[in-house]
């Protein structure tokens, strides 16, 4: 299915086909997509939704990870569904994308959820792809054969390693120069595109924050705009923390903080005002 690149990514949408068989190079609907940056503790909040702007350019708005990583605001916008929250899972839609480790299905009761959501994509043939640390998800509570993954019972799934998949996209659609050792979020090379292309600097994350040189068509203008959707006067003491504490989850290294602060200065420069906002981002970057 060819779709529309979400708005963040307006900017390279050179009228190429976003095709997810082209992606994984398959017209299985169900997949297993392996992330490492999954595999440190949930507590150790770092890149864990770094995956979800690739699949946004596919097609997945929805998806489905713990209530430890959701907040009201967030690098992208996305229809958020907290696992913990789910009764039904015949409720929820696809395509969808669910974000788990293997220690969240075991410990946060998401075994059923798994098989349930597994079943119902191969039998509807819906766009069903579990991120998650390993190429064997188990749901040891209904496995009778100890060891035997979902993979093995199901057999449908694809295996797919996302950090190949983002490799992938990055050499065939984008001009970053981010180095992937850095981050694999496809949000920020495409940030660094928009850079390059306007010849402005794009070597790093924090380059690609400073919103002084950042053309109107970077996507980082998006992430500032919906954050001050979301800000009250009562926030904004603290709002440096709760950016870092949310840009933590989409930034896989570097500095959090210095980045943090980066948006929140153009928010105090445009004085949270909306109208504001806009004007500075359609400004000569000379005058800003």
């Amino acid at each position: 299915m060819t779709t529309d690149v979400p708005a963040w990514a307006e900017a390279i949408d050179e009228g190429l086909p976003f095709e997810v068989s082209d992606l994984l190079q398959t017209d299985a609907s169900t997949v297993v997509a392996v992330d490492p940056q999954l595999e440190a503790p949930e507590n150790q909040l770092r890149g864990q939704l770094r995956s979800v702007p690739l699949w946004q350019l596919y097609g997945i708005e929805t998806v489905l990870h713990t209530d430890k990583w959701a907040h009201e605001t967030a690098l992208v916008e996305y229809d958020r569904q907290v696992s913990e929250q789910v009764d039904a899972p015949e409720d929820l839609s696809f395509p969808l994308l669910h974000v788990v480790t293997q220690e969240g299905i075991i410990e946060h009761g998401q075994e059923s959820l798994v098989r349930r959501l597994l079943t119902r994509s191969i039998e509807e043939d819906g766009r069903y792809v579990l991120v998650t640390d390993t190429t064997a998800p188990k749901t040891p509570s209904f496995t009778k054969k100890p060891g035997k993954s979902v993979v093995d019972e199901f057999s449908e799934p694809t295996v797919q390693s996302y950090e190949h998949l983002a490799t992938n996209f990055l050499e065939a659609f984008l001009d970053s120069k981010l180095p992937v050792v850095d981050t694999r979020n496809v949000f920020l090379h495409v940030a660094s595109t928009v850079n390059h292309r306007h010849g402005v600097p794009a070597g790093s994350v924090e380059e690609v924050f400073d919103f002084t040189h950042a053309p109107a068509t970077s996507p980082i203008w998006e992430t500032a705009r919906n954050l001050l959707r979301h800000t009250s006067e009562t926030n904004r003491d603290d709002l440096r923390d709760e950016v870092s504490e949310v840009l933590r989850l989409w930034l896989e290294r570097g500095d959090v903080g210095r980045v943090a602060a980066q948006v929140v200065e153009v928010l105090q420069a445009c004085e949270y005002d909306a109208e504001q906002f806009e004007d500075y981002r359609h400004s000569d970057p000379e005058y800003r």
